[in-house]
């Protein structure tokens, strides 16, 4: 993730604004919007070191309401899932092209058509106030005038002024699922990036916190036990996970069956890790926090005991799962 070679396009130059990709059995999906801010196409890609563009399938999400910038993720059922802008609540044009409100569409494979769901991924609307605006995108019909006669955008207006996000990038991590995108925060418009999480791809997210100063339009990956946050800026970011610093544990053993602990072991900081699913580039698997107690004497009752510190300057939302305390 520090040194890249460069082995030419993946896309032709009216392809070029590419928003996201996927990987499936060694082929990359490499979606594009077209016209900018338009509907997401896709091209399937073999082999992306021989500087062609593979095999463009086309136009794959009819969006209604404008603003793609959308991010792809495969669900461990192998199902294609994509959050994207809907710029149908704000005039996108003054908002850094972003929206409070981002839809959810679903393709069995990725090239064939995505339905757009009922709930949308992210929903941040204020009040709707039953009037109509207009903007003008600026490449709309330069880009595609053969489908686009206009480059004017209508909008419901909203009160009060709106938070609003984009360009999004997703990941899973033990099954909880995580977004990135810009957040151009309602008032100072002081951007930086912003991220929600779920514990399903089909819920609405919730908003967790931001990072950094500046437009972002980020994308999120996974390498060899870390996570990376790269941006458009000039700060990307590295992260050990969503571990929360720092977990200590032990365990008591009654001895005697008094009910009472006589030994204890000593207190050890915990934490879980993170390795690869076979199959899936942005599923991650999550490998639960382990304490070896082997050396702990046999005994009629246990006891476990947690503590938990805040040793970093971001904010924590701790949340313990369950326990397990396992005999061999």
């Amino acid at each position: 993730m520090k040194n890249w070679v460069h082995h030419g396009p993946v896309t032709e130059g009216f392809s070029r604004w590419v928003t996201n990709a996927e990987m499936v059995d060694g082929k990359a999906f490499i979606y594009y919007d077209f016209p900018n801010d338009q509907d997401s196409h896709v091209y399937v890609d073999s082999d992306l070191t021989d500087g062609i563009p593979g095999e463009n399938k086309g136009k794959v999400l009819e969006d209604p309401s404008h603003g793609s910038d959308a991010g792809f993720i495969r669900d461990l059922d192998g199902k294609f899932h994509v959050i994207f802008e809907d710029w149908s609540p704000i005039s996108a044009n003054k908002r850094s092209w972003d929206s409070p409100l981002a839809g959810h569409a679903v393709s069995p494979d990725g090239v064939s058509p995505f339905i757009i769901q009922k709930t949308p991924a992210v929903d941040n609307r204020t009040k709707p106030t039953g009037k109509t605006g207009t903007y003008k995108h600026p490449h709309w019909v330069k880009e595609d005038p053969d489908n686009y006669k206009t480059s004017i955008a209508k909008f419901e207006i909203h009160e009060p002024e709106q938070e609003a996000y984009g360009d999004w990038a997703a990941i899973a991590i033990g099954g909880q699922y995580y977004l990135f995108g810009d957040y151009d925060p309602a008032g100072g418009h002081q951007m930086s990036t912003g991220w929600f999480t779920s514990s399903s791809i089909d819920k609405q997210f919730t908003w967790c916190d931001n990072i950094g100063n500046g437009h972002p339009d980020p994308d999120v990956a996974f390498a060899e036990g870390q996570f990376y946050l790269a941006t458009q800026q000039k700060v990307d970011y590295v992260s050990p996970g969503p571990w929360v610093e720092k977990v200590e544990a032990r365990v008591g053993v009654d001895t005697d069956n008094d009910s009472k602990i006589d030994q204890w072991s000593d207190w050890s900081e915990v934490k879980e890790s993170y390795d690869y699913i076979k199959g899936f580039s942005k599923q991650i698997k999550k490998i639960p926090a382990q304490l070896d107690l082997k050396d702990l004497p046999e005994g009629y009752g246990f006891q476990i005991e947690m503590k938990i510190t805040d040793t970093t300057e971001n904010k924590s939302k701790p949340i313990i799962e369950s326990l397990q305390l396992l005999f061999k």
